[in-house]
């Protein structure tokens, strides 16, 4: 019985590919993955097993507590960073599940450097240290780097890593990418000795400069472009398909969908497909994102509405529509990014605002 909800097929193999070539742009080869928002929206615990246990990763990013103490439970050899740091009250959640914070503040050093002082624990509470080279968001300023003492505060927090966030990495020339290289190349003269993070998916296609001793892909291995202006290196990950519900004709000069927003100009068949902004479908698509079944392209006929949206398959050969139960909304030939463009938005927000109702399904 073929299913009645959005399937998302997540090709692990795709993954895993994705991962080795990031890891052969890398100039030292060592490369974690960011598996933060449940990986993207494909799922962070399928995709890092995989990741951990096909290509050796160990070194894992997440964005929450939350999601941390989840990834530990599955992988419980992995080296697991939190980027937002520890909230007050969470350092010993970090102690207990043997995970990571990324220090971002004064305050996160010097309540870190308490917590490990209370507890008598020194070695086994590593943690990351971030440093703002440009982003504007998290880390500590370059104005207090100067205030630090880098040996006793390696000494005191656990530091690990040392790392920062690239900016504008997948516009190359952008001249923010080498005066964030310049500031982290200064913040590293501060702890020579510890291992270095700068480079994000776009950072691995930048110069070995960036690189540094870790790299920390994203997006890029679940196949979203590295640089929108190029071709994208990276294989497809993940494929989104629904069910058609029904196949009709529509005569001439009839509307279709909330608002009468497209009438047909000649008579058509029309499939409704059970897709919509529930299940992620952005309404700014409306009229504009085509479907496809097998190699045929069946543009959007009226708005995306909560569950259903309607396409033209006409040009559909019969022989092809009389076997057709699916339509594919996301696939090889209509990757992420183009679902982004139509939606005016980037291929992250496309994946991880991929709905509940969107059953995933590994291969």
């Amino acid at each position: 019985m073929p299913a009645i909800t959005a399937t998302l097929t997540v090709d692990l193999a795709a993954l895993c590919a994705n991962y080795r070539l990031l890891k052969q742009r890398h100039a030292a080869g060592k490369v974690a993955a960011v598996v933060k928002a449940n990986a993207y929206g494909l799922g962070m615990v399928p995709v890092a097993t995989a990741l951990a246990e096909r290509e050796g990763c160990t070194v894992f990013f997440v964005a929450t507590l939350s999601e941390a103490v989840t990834l530990r439970e599955a992988l419980p050899a992995a080296i697991i960073h939190v980027f937002a740091g520890p909230l007050k009250g969470e350092e010993a959640d970090y102690a207990v599940h043997r995970l990571r914070p990324v220090l971002n503040s004064m305050e996160h050093l010097e309540r870190w450097r308490a917590f490990r002082q209370h507890t008598g624990e020194v070695s086994p509470l590593p943690a990351a240290l971030h440093v703002d080279t440009g982003m504007c968001r998290l880390g500590l300023s370059m104005e207090d780097l100067p205030r630090l003492d880098p040996e006793s505060l390696v000494r005191e927090c656990g530091l690990t890593l040392l790392m920062s966030h690239l900016a504008c990495a997948s516009e190359p020339a952008h001249p923010l990418n080498a005066e964030q290289l310049r500031l982290f190349t200064e913040a590293r003269r501060s702890f020579p000795a510890l291992p270095a993070s700068l480079a994000n998916s776009s950072g691995h296609f930048l110069s070995h400069d960036f690189h540094f001793d870790l790299g920390r892909p994203g997006c890029a291995l679940y196949g979203i472009t590295p640089n929108p202006d190029l071709p994208n290196p990276m294989q497809h990950v993940a494929t989104w398909s629904a069910p058609i519900l029904q196949i009709r004709t529509i005569e001439r000069d009839q509307p279709i969908g909330y608002g009468a927003t497209r009438t047909v100009t000649r008579d058509m068949k029309v499939a409704t497909v059970a897709s919509g902004y529930a299940d992620g479908l952005h309404r700014t698509a409306s009229n504009v994102l085509a479907a496809w079944i097998e190699d045929h392209r069946c543009p959007m006929l009226g708005r995306v509405s909560m569950d259903l949206t309607c396409y033209d398959v006409t040009a559909v050969p019969d022989s092809v529509l009389e076997g057709a139960d699916r339509v594919t909304l996301m696939g090889p030939q209509q990757p992420v990014d183009t679902l982004a463009d139509a939606y005016g938005t980037i291929g992250y927000e496309v994946l991880c605002h991929l709905g509940g109702r969107v059953t995933p399904v590994y291969r």
